[in-house]
C-alpha cells in the first residue's frame, strides 16, 4: 500500500517500535552477516530530472530460461519519482550486482489524458522471465507489471509489457484490471494495486490487491489468469476478510519443493500490522475465507523458495529473513539476524546457487518527502 494512500498507520505504529515478533515455531534465532556491500543502483544525482523521495519499491530478476550467452544476468526496477510523467527504469548487471547499468525504460504507451499526455507508468512495477512460451511469447520474454497512473491519481491500471530482446526495448502487451483514484479512503470503486506475476499450470497467473469491492471489503486479494497473456479469466478472490475494515495487500507467491504454494501479504487490521502466509495444493485456489497465519510483525513481505528447498520471507519490520525447511509447517520457522539495512518492501530474487539478490528501494516514505532514497541491491549467501 502506498504511503499517501492512506498508510498513515505506519506512523501511528512506528516502523522500529514494531520489532519483529513471530508466532511459535521459531525454533531459533540464528546471526548471519553474510551480505555482500551494498551497492547503489541508481540514486537521485544519477538520473536527471529525478525528484525526492526518488526511488521505492526495488523489484529484482535474474534470467534462468533464455540461451546460455544471457543466463545469470541481474536485472532491477522500482517506482521513481520524477517532476514529469514517470517511467520504469530498467537496470542490468552482468558482475552479479557489484556494478549497475540502466539499459532501459518503460514508457507508458496505452493510457493517456485527452491532450494524448500519457498518464505514466508510475507504481509497483514488478519483473518476472518467462519460464516457457505463453501465447506468442517465447521462454526467456521479459514482463513487467506495473500500475500506470495519471498525475491526478485518479485512476490506476494494472498494465503489462514484455521484452524479447532482454530489457532493451518494451511493448504493451495487456490490461488486467482498471481501478479508482489512487486512494484508501475512497468509498466505491478503489483503485487497484501491486500487481506479482508467475506462470502455474502453464498459465500466466496475475494476482493484485483490489479496492473496488468496497464497503464489503476495504481491499481484498485476487487473480487472473490468461492462456496468452492478453487474454484474461474472471477474477477469483484469494484472500477477503471477514472484518470491512481489514486490508490484505502486497501478495507474494512462491512454488515449494512438495508442489503446493506459499502466499505472504501483509494485513492491516484493528491497528495491527503484521504479515501473514497460507498454502495453497495449486496457486489457484486459496479459500478466501481463510485469513492466513501470522509469520511476523511488519509488512511488504516477500517470499521465495531456494532450489534446495527452503522457503525464505522478509517484512519491512527489519532486516531479518524468515526460513522454512518444512513447506511452510508454522513449527518450522527460523528467524535469521542479518545486518541489512530495513527498508520497505525488498525484493528477495533466488540465483543459480541459492544466494538472494536484494533490490531495495530504501525506507518508505512519502511522495511528498523532501528525503531522497537511493535503489540499492546487495547478494545474501547463506553458505
Amino acid at each position: 500500500m502506498k504511503l499517501n494512500k492512506g498508510k498513515g498507520l505506519l506512523f501511528s505504529l512506528g516502523v522500529a517500535s514494531l520489532g519483529l515478533s513471530l508466532l511459535g515455531g521459531i525454533n531459533e534465532k540464528v546471526n548471519a552477516d553474510s551480505s555482500t556491500p551494498i551497492t547503489t543502483i541508481a540514486s537521485k544525482n544519477q538520473i536527471p530530472g529525478t525528484k525526492s523521495p526518488s526511488f521505492l519499491y526495488g523489484r529484482g530478476l535474474v534470467t534462468t530460461h533464455t540461451d546460455k550467452s544471457h543466463n545469470g544476468k541481474l536485472y532491477a526496477t522500482s517506482e521513481h519519482y520524477v517532476n514529469g510523467t514517470p517511467t520504469f527504469l530498467i537496470f542490468e548487471s552482468l558482475n552479479n550486482a557489484k556494478s549497475w547499468k540502466k539499459i532501459s525504460e518503460i514508457n507508458d504507451t496505452h493510457n493517456f489524458l485527452a491532450n494524448n499526455t500519457p498518464w505514466g507508468n508510475r507504481y509497483q512495477p514488478f519483473l518476472y522471465e518467462l519460464p516457457e512460451k505463453i501465447g506468442k511469447m517465447p521462454a526467456g520474454t521479459i514482463i513487467c507489471a506495473g500500475n500506470s497512473i495519471p498525475n491526478d491519481l485518479s485512476k490506476t491500471s494494472i498494465d503489462l509489457y514484455f521484452s524479447k530482446d532482454h530489457a532493451r526495448s518494451w511493448q504493451y502487451l495487456s490490461t488486467v484490471a482498471v481501478g479508482g483514484h489512487a486512494d484508501v479512503n475512497t468509498t466505491s470503486n478503489g483503485p487497484v494495486w501491486e500487481p506479482f506475476v508467475s506462470v502455474i499450470d502453464h498459465k500466466l497467473v496475475c494476482y493484485f490487491s483490489d479496492e473496488r469491492d468496497k464497503p464489503l471489503h476495504s481491499q481484498k486479494l485476487s487473480h487472473r489468469v490468461s492462456k496468452d497473456g492478453i487474454n484474461w479469466g474472471n477474477e477469483v478472490d484469494d484472500v477477503a476478510f471477514k472484518e470491512p475494515a481489514a486490508r490484505p495487500g502486497m501478495v507474494t507467491v512462491a512454488r515449494m519443493k512438495n508442489g503446493k504454494y506459499i502466499m505472504t501479504y501483509e494485513v492491516v487490521n484493528s491497528g495491527e500490522w503484521r504479515t501473514n502466509y497460507k498454502i495453497s495444493a495449486d496457486g489457484l485456489n486459496w479459500n478466501a475465507s481463510d485469513e492466513g497465519t501470522r509469520l511476523a510483525y511488519g509488512g511488504a513481505p516477500y517470499v521465495v523458495t531456494l532450489h534446495n528447498g527452503d522457503i525464505v520471507a522478509n517484512t519491512d519490520g527489519s532486516g531479518d529473513l524468515y526460513i522454512n525447511k518444512n513447506n511452510g509447517d508454522v513449527r518450522a520457522w527460523q528467524d535469521i539476524k542479518t545486518n541489512i539495512p530495513l527498508a520497505y518492501s525488498r525484493s528477495l530474487t533466488v540465483l543459480p546457487n541459492d544466494d538472494l539478490l536484494i533490490v531495495s528501494g530504501g525506507p518508505l516514505k512519502a511522495p511528498t518527502d523532501p528525503n531522497s532514497n537511493d535503489l540499492t541491491s546487495t547478494i545474501f549467501s547463506f553458505k
